[in-house]
């Protein structure tokens, strides 16, 4: 048995389903532009919103949680440089 923090209805705190993604481990020079062209082809997507401080994260906004889902499932460990595996997860509510 595992102690992670669950939930009253069993689902872990880290994967609550979101419409909306939140990305880490960005490289420095990441562009609103390149994060579009990767999220947008799939379907249900709406925005990207970067965080100017912070440029190694940044959100991704989909219409339903279950569109964000699928994206998150696909570039979840993506290279998104050589030095830089992007991990995708959903945004705390």
């Amino acid at each position: 048995h595992t102690h992670t923090h669950t939930h009253g209805d069993g689902t872990t705190e880290a994967d609550v389903p979101n419409n909306i993604l939140f990305l880490t481990n960005l490289p420095e020079n990441t562009t609103q532009m390149m994060l579009q062209v990767l999220f947008n082809q799939y379907p249900g997507f709406r925005e990207v919103r970067q965080v100017p401080s912070r440029p190694d994260i940044a959100f991704v906004e989909y219409e339903a949680d279950y569109q964000a889902a699928i994206a998150k499932e696909a570039l979840n460990g993506f290279s998104i440089s050589p030095t830089h595996n992007m991990r995708v997860a959903f945004a705390k509510k």
